[in-house]
């Protein structure tokens, strides 16, 4: 599997190898394995991330900070552990994120009234009008993939949750 970091001068993501470059067949392994099926998945993620990464370019956000937005949009006002957890990263890392949101004027932080230990993420106006200026994630993602029907998509959907549940194990 490649790896979909930024090159050594930092130029973005370089994902060059066969498996990730369009149009080809892709995974190596067979899909019935678990072996496979974990390339497969990193493969499509890493397209689903390359589409979305140029969707939002024009706004420019990141996809973290996209991802921050809309759990922001969502419910306004979110832990910052809360954020950190969903983005599946360390609270510094979160922390790096907000903080560039903040100097963008995307987003503020106030005091947690309920746990003084704790601080609150909120939109600004900016934030909030981002709303209206993006794309949300399912029209972003609206007709990438012809031929893959609805119910299709919610079986897959099933699929990876019960699995993501399977390896917390």
């Amino acid at each position: 599997m490649c790896a979909d970091v930024a090159d050594e001068r930092g130029n973005g993501p370089q994902a060059t190898c066969a498996p990730c470059a369009p149009g080809t067949p892709g995974v190596t392994a067979e899909y019935g394995s678990f072996a496979g099926v974990a390339e497969l998945i990193d493969i499509v993620a890493k397209k689903l991330r390359r589409l979305q990464r140029q969707t939002i370019e024009a706004d420019n956000l990141t996809p973290t900070q996209y991802a921050v937005l809309n759990m922001l949009w969502e419910r306004d006002g979110r832990p910052l552990g809360e954020l950190a957890s969903a983005c599946c990263c360390a609270p510094s890392t979160i922390t790096g994120i907000v903080d560039t949101m903040e100097k963008h004027r995307l987003v503020s932080r106030a005091p947690n009234l309920d746990d003084r230990r704790s601080l609150l993420v909120w939109l600004t106006e900016k934030g909030q009008a981002l709303k209206h200026a993006t794309p949300d994630s399912e029209a972003m993602f609206e007709g990438c993939c012809p031929g893959i029907a609805p119910d299709e998509v919610r079986q897959l959907g099933e699929l990876l949750a019960r699995l993501n549940t399977a390896l917390d194990g």
